[in-house]
């Protein structure tokens, strides 16, 4: 391993239990009551993106991009001040830093409230390259998002390894040739199965890899 990709939300941040009842949330607020599935229909969709079917569905009076910005206010005290680090995620990263691997953030929440918790959490300066959506124009389910980190970082793509939990993801940076190490996170327990088919590891918790790779370089 020459270089790691991060995900940030249910991989390095304990924050899925925002995103679950964040568009639920949302809408009780406004007096409307959610469909059963919403949590599953916009799983594998950026915030942005959910706004236009939120729109859509619920004929809200809003536009999108009003949407998207009230919903980006209520996360706004969950990334500056509540959302903690998983286990062994800074034991890792200071390893990788170590052993001189180049480590990169790639997220599709945005760029001003990632940014905001990797500094309160004290990981941003492991962070070579700090890639968001939003910056690129590109969804996370589109391999063109990671052929630009490959690109950036000169490195050929089976040499860099992608750290994720969501489906969508590990199958884009599977498309560019990244290896994917994938973390069982509990709001993708019903992907589960097909998440293992996808990855070259998978593993329930950062301290549980780093006993069973010491030499993460070896990778």
């Amino acid at each position: 391993m020459k270089a790691a990709i991060f995900d940030l939300d249910g991989t390095l941040f304990d924050s899925m239990w925002v995103w679950e009842k964040l568009a639920y949330n949302f809408l009780i607020g406004k007096g409307i009551k959610p469909s059963l599935d919403l949590r599953d229909s916009l799983k594998e969709y950026s915030l942005r993106e959910s706004c236009d079917v939120l729109k859509e569905r619920y004929n809200l009076s809003e536009t999108p991009e009003e949407i998207n910005s009230q919903m980006e206010e209520m996360l706004k005290k969950y990334y500056f001040e509540e959302i903690e680090l998983k286990s062994g995620v800074k034991e890792l990263l200071e390893k990788m830093h170590k052993e001189g691997i180049r480590i990169v953030a790639a997220t599709a929440t945005a760029d001003w409230l990632s940014k905001a918790a990797s500094k309160r959490l004290g990981i941003y300066d492991y962070f070579e390259i700090f890639q968001t959506c939003e910056a690129v124009g590109i969804e996370k389910f589109d391999p063109k998002f990671y052929g630009i980190i490959i690109e950036q970082l000169e490195i050929e793509p089976d040499e860099i390894w992608l750290f994720e939990d969501a489906l969508h993801s590990i199958k884009a940076g599977k498309k560019c040739g990244l290896k994917a190490a994938a973390i069982r996170e509990k709001s993708a327990k019903t992907d589960w199965a097909e998440i293992e088919e996808n990855s070259d590891i998978i593993f329930n918790s950062f301290n549980e890899l780093l006993e069973k790779y010491p030499n993460i370089s070896q990778l």
